[in-house]
């Protein structure tokens, strides 16, 4: 007798064509999606940067900081700052939010960021549309100039320069290391790690363990040095979704994206690339890679 065979089987292939009617329709339309949000957010890319800058202004260069200091900012807030393309979802310590994924958030959520979709939408924009146009150096001047610092007097305080005058009543350039450290170590919780308070000296603490080599984190998930959490269910999914994409730091080079049609496909896993770079037809010399 065959296998495979009988009426049990009969309803598990009919299940299993049921499944596959369901989800390859829902794997196209999310395609299409996920290409338009890149194709949007690449078009919007220079004007939203632009608009940024007139707004915070440039009160902190980024060559006002030392390359000693510059190192601390990583350490805490992106250690594979400068190696990922936008996200990191392997790097001990560095979270799930790097740093021009943060920016994404401040830039593109103008009516305020809500997780969940949202995050999906964030992580394809810093990875194929901001990343890929705004420096790493911009990147940067761009956080030190309109992150968020907390509020004071009922007024969020935005970028470096503000909050050193309204937390230390001085210019950036004249803060000592330990009040400069204060305000990187702020980034995480702004409202709940402000100087003078015990949950800042506590991070401070940490902060200065990990500058040390005194401690390692462990995790991803690890950003208060203390041995890190398990994901959340929520955290696990991301993370799939962006190794699906090949969105971490072992993701080929997307050099080819536009001039070289197809090419992403293959270099980036096949069908994500490949639609992206068929859908978009970005013009190469705008990707800043």
């Amino acid at each position: 007798m065959p296998l495979f065979t009988g009426p049990a089987w009969r309803v598990v292939r009919r299940a299993w064509l049921l499944l596959l009617c369901v989800t390859i329709p829902l794997v196209g339309v999310g395609t299409v999606y996920f290409v338009l949000v890149v194709r949007q957010a690449h078009q919007d890319t220079p004007s939203i940067v632009h608009k940024a800058w007139l707004r915070h202004g440039h009160a902190v260069k980024l060559d006002a900081l030392s390359e000693e200091r510059l190192q601390w900012l990583l350490a805490v807030e992106d250690p594979s700052f400068f190696q990922h393309r936008g996200v990191d979802v392997s790097t001990p310590g560095a979270g799930m939010t790097t740093i021009s994924q943060g920016l994404v958030k401040l830039l593109y959520f103008p009516e305020g960021f809500q997780p969940g979709f949202a995050k999906l939408r964030q992580t394809l924009i810093a990875r194929y549309a901001f990343d890929a146009q705004v420096s790493k150096r911009e990147q940067l001047a761009l956080l030190l100039n309109m992150a968020y610092l907390g509020e004071h007097e009922g007024k969020p305080v935005r970028g470096f320069a503000k909050a050193a005058r309204v937390y230390f009543a001085k210019p950036f350039t004249a803060l000592s290391d330990e009040e400069y450290l204060s305000l990187v170590a702020m980034l995480m919780a702004p409202n709940r790690l402000k100087p003078g308070s015990s949950a800042l000296a506590d991070r401070l603490t940490r902060v200065h363990a990990l500058l040390n080599g005194k401690y390692r984190p462990s995790k991803v998930s690890d950003v208060d040095y203390d041995g890190g959490h398990d994901m959340t269910w929520e955290q696990a999914l991301f993370t799939t979704f962006v190794q699906w994409l090949a969105l971490n730091e072992r993701a080929e080079s997307l050099e080819s994206l536009g001039a070289n049609e197809g090419e992403v496909g293959r270099e980036q896993g096949g069908y994500w690339g490949n639609a992206i770079a068929h859908a978009c037809a970005l013009d190469h010399a705008h990707w800043k890679l």
